[in-house]
């Protein structure tokens, strides 16, 4: 028995079968991971003169991979300055607090993920109470105050080996104020993350071309010319809002649509570019239905902001 298990190898080695331990597609992910990032906000009044703090953020991360496709990541982020100014909403050092799932479909180098990560804004400094003396002679009080938050973001990742990880993001961090108000904000963030502990067993998927469907095919083909009218769709009911004075809602839009159709198209121009990369590097890693899902659902997020711009257009204007 044992020496017919050793034939049998040797026969497959001669044959060009590796065995699956000598697989080199195979990577130990780990358990856990920690790095360090920047990050991009615009929340409150950071980025805006009166404020005196830049639209720059350093953060610290972790997570704790659950398997290849799902981790519980926690990040934290804080402006390296105070602010200039402070009022009863927004003060002195800014930080944030989050920790959220993580999804994500990856290859041997490459991967793209979705994140959704409540949490907690904090403010440093602060108006909390107004004092007013019997001399008529009013003071302030400061002290901290927190917000909640939730920033829901998707990002690409560069792995050059099993240990390192290089990632980019951007999400919309949705502040909310009270139960009727609350801010959209832009955030993107950048970071190199280390593995740590045990490994995860993994194999990364390989790019068969015989047993792929041709990228530009028919079907897909079809699918991104239904985005491309829908973003054109949205740009024209957009443009219309914006001329009435309006201000864009949409956080990744928003600040370059602001400058006409020039922004418009350079947005635009953008977006097609991410769908159709991120449409073929889903491609490469045999994952088809999502390939095919990211074009449907970019039609049906532009088809619906069109129908609510236009709504708006129509209640806002005036009949005869």
């Amino acid at each position: 028995m044992f020496s017919a298990k050793i034939d049998a190898q040797i026969q497959g080695a001669t044959l060009g079968q590796v065995p699956d331990r000598f697989d080199q597609t195979v990577s130990n992910l780990r358990r856990f991971e920690v790095g360090f990032d920047v990050a991009n906000i615009r929340t409150d009044c950071i980025g805006y003169k009166g404020c005196g703090l830049p639209s720059f953020g350093l953060g610290a991360g972790a997570c704790f991979n659950l398997n290849p496709h799902f981790a519980i990541d926690a990040d934290l982020t804080v402006t390296p300055t105070s602010s200039n100014v402070s009022t009863n909403i927004y003060g002195g050092r800014h930080t944030e607090y989050l920790l959220g799932l993580r999804a994500e479909v990856r290859s041997k180098h490459y991967g793209y993920f979705l994140k959704a990560q409540p949490g907690v804004l904090n403010w440093s400094h602060v108006i909390t109470q107004v004092v007013t003396p019997p001399d008529g002679q009013f003071y302030f009080l400061f002290g901290e105050r927190s917000h909640f938050v939730n920033k829901v973001s998707a990002g690409f990742e560069y792995s050059p080996s099993a240990r390192i990880h290089i990632r980019g993001e951007i999400g919309d961090l949705i502040e909310r104020y009270s139960s009727s108000s609350w801010s959209n904000n832009l955030q993107s963030t950048a970071g190199v993350y280390v593995g740590l502990g045990k490994s995860i067993p993994w194999k990364a998927p390989t790019y068969d071309a015989k047993k792929a469907h041709g990228f530009f095919d028919w079907k897909n083909l079809t699918l991104i010319t239904g985005s491309v009218l829908a973003m054109t769709a949205d740009s024209i009911t957009t443009q219309r809002f914006i001329a009435r004075g309006e201000v864009e809602g949409d956080p990744f839009a928003r600040p370059l649509v602001k400058y006409g159709w020039s922004g418009q198209i350079a947005a635009e121009g953008l977006e097609i570019n991410a769908e159709i990369w991120g449409m073929y590097g889903l491609h490469r890693i045999h994952l088809h239905w999502i390939e095919r899902i990211v074009p449907v659902s970019i039609a049906a997020a532009h088809g619906f902001f069109a129908y609510s711009n236009d709504r708006a257009h129509a209640t806002s204007t005036p009949t005869p």
